[in-house]
């Protein structure tokens, strides 16, 4: 048995071999042509293999779906896990830092265990790929417009603001034909449907967040706890902390930050429209925590609320006592 650890960026990919406890290295071009060749590396060692690499995104998603289709077994894993599970290995090893070499340890560490099987990748449907592409899209266009509107406040030059106006208004028509494009989409899709009609039972949640949420949060099996999704979005709490001294808490923006982002001005309609959130806003600024602290907490709970409704598969009840 030979385990595979792949650590993938935008242009190439790390690769690791471990076997008989020892490694083998080398680096591909993360398109088409470096799948086959990594494909007929394995192939050399004779022994069957599992491979392992992290949900980074669209970055790695070709790569995974390509071994799932030659009947390699793959397991695409939280990052959390693998991260913690690299940590744990710093007391006994630190002069290994290879990313790749880590995740391999990882892939030989749950086939140990006995729960590689259960992890193992299966692509998402074609509609929920779309999805995640288009929502991306429109979080690009809703950029872009953001910045043609700075331009033209400080534009003095006619021709110039002419050219900013006609931008924006193509920025416009494209994001009204992306959004019918992805309501088209997950009216098609009976999963998606179903978990769009979850999220927008939470009051704050309409149908962009939801998007962005299905989008953003991928495989919600990837996910043990509310406070593992938490910790990937960036919105768990970060200790800053000296000697005895508690010097303060900040947000921890170690996470996605398109997922965070679209939970902003979510929380800002929650505090206003959904009694619990309202209720739990309200507490915090009794308790002296300044507004952003309270908003950050309401952003965190708006996550862990989506999470809960699409791991339980029941809508949002505000009568409901978490």
């Amino acid at each position: 048995m030979i385990f595979v650890g792949i650590d993938i960026s935008k242009l190439t990919f790390d690769v690791a071999v471990l076997i008989d406890g020892k490694y083998l290295s080398r680096q591909f071009e993360n398109k088409q042509s470096g799948f086959l060749k990594l494909s007929q590396w394995i192939k050399s060692f004779k022994n069957p293999a599992y491979f392992c690499s992290e949900a980074t995104g669209i970055y790695g998603l070709a790569l995974a779906k390509h071994l799932y289709q030659t009947n390699q077994k793959v397991i695409v894993a939280n990052p959390l896990q693998t991260h913690a599970f690299a940590k744990m290995e710093m007391a006994r090893n630190k002069t290994d830092k290879a990313d790749a070499m880590s995740i391999a340890r990882y892939c030989q560490y749950l086939f140990n265990r006995g729960e590689i099987d259960k992890s193992l990748f299966i692509p998402r449907s074609a509609a929920f790929e779309r999805v995640q592409f288009l929502v991306t899209r429109l979080d690009q266009l809703s950029k872009m417009k953001s910045q043609e509107n700075n331009r033209s406040g400080v534009s003095l030059d006619k021709a110039a603001a002419r050219s900013i106006q006609s931008v924006l208004t193509f920025i416009d028509k494209q994001i009204v034909v992306i959004k019918k494009e992805i309501t088209m989409i997950i009216k098609q899709d009976e999963q998606l449907t179903v978990q769009l009609k979850l999220l927008v039972s939470i009051n704050g949640i309409g149908d962009k967040t939801a998007w962005a949420l299905l989008a953003y949060i991928g495989d919600i099996s990837l996910f043990e706890n509310s406070k593992q999704i938490s910790s990937y979005a960036g919105l768990n709490p970060s200790v800053d902390q000296s000697g005895t001294s508690l010097n303060r808490s900040s947000l921890s923006k170690t996470g996605s930050a398109r997922l965070r982002k679209s939970l902003y001005m979510p929380a800002m309609v929650a505090v206003r429209y959904n009694p619990l959130m309202l209720a739990f806003y309200n507490k915090l600024l009794t308790k002296g925590k300044p507004k952003k602290v309270a908003l950050i907490a309401v952003m965190r709970k708006l996550l862990v609320l989506a999470y809960g409704v699409l791991k339980s598969r029941k809508p949002f009840d505000v009568n409901y006592q978490h």
